[in-house]
């Protein structure tokens, strides 16, 4: 596997990182958010479907500088969900094109989060756009009904190698534990032949074991939630999860 520099922090196949995601309604509350996740992440995600002002460019960019601004030095990720993804919008295909392209060329970014559905009808030309300018793409499959067969998933994984990501992601359901342990399998045994890291998340009370186990199926980046605020994502508060994977690495 090869491993992606972004910033000062490197996704690979070891301990796994801390992302946490950001997912205020307001301005203030994004800026609050970010000023919590900076003492705990190592990486930090802003979910801008929450965002009441998306559609505004204006306030969308000052809000952009403004995270930017705050976090400093830490790696950021721009992550648009649609609601076919888990997300809270049902945006036309050329407006979720057109704001992700707003965010990149903000140069605020340093991840977009794209999902692997989307990318068949915008085409490759669109990753390759924004890794010219220096963004890494986390391209992303989602199965919120179960953890499906190890073929499809091994299938997805090469697709999105193939479609040229940074990072892979995928996220799946599980229905019992067994689920969870076949996944983390199936990552160890993707890393034979894909090159890209890989962030692998189960979802859910069972999906908890697969946050703290990256360091063993090679995930590179594991998701913690702020106090309070725990979603599908990150059912873990990240300050928890970070002491739980460094006294297991």
């Amino acid at each position: 596997m090869m491993d992606v520099q972004v910033r000062e922090v490197r996704f690979d196949a070891g301990k796994p990182k801390i992302c946490v995601p950001i997912l205020g309604k307001t301005f203030d509350e994004i800026i609050e958010q970010a000023n919590e996740a900076k003492n705990v992440a190592e990486v930090i995600e802003w979910r801008a479907d929450y965002y009441e002002d998306l559609l505004d460019e204006e306030k969308l960019n000052q809000t952009l500088l403004a995270l930017r601004d705050e976090i400093r030095n830490i790696p950021l990720i721009f992550n648009l969900r649609t609601e076919r993804a888990g997300g809270t919008l049902d945006l036309p295909l050329n407006q979720y094109r057109q704001i992700n392209e707003f965010a990149v060329s903000s140069r605020a970014i340093d991840l977009a989060d794209i999902e692997v559905s989307i990318v068949d009808t915008l085409s490759t030309t669109f990753i390759k756009w924004m890794q010219a300018l220096d963004v890494r793409v986390i391209m992303s499959y989602y199965d919120f009904e179960q953890t499906p067969e190890d073929a499809v998933l091994l299938f997805r994984l090469n697709l999105i190698e193939h479609w040229g990501a940074d990072l892979a992601k995928i996220v799946v359901t599980p229905k019992s534990e067994a689920d969870v342990l076949r996944q983390m399998k199936i990552i160890m045994k993707a890393q034979t032949f894909v090159t890209l890291p890989i962030i692998s998340v189960s979802l859910g009370r069972l999906g908890k074991f697969s946050q703290v186990g990256g360091s063993l199926d090679g995930s590179c980046m594991t998701y913690g939630s702020l106090a309070g605020k725990a979603q599908p994502d990150a059912m873990i508060e990240a300050e928890k999860l970070a002491m739980i994977v460094n006294e297991l690495r």
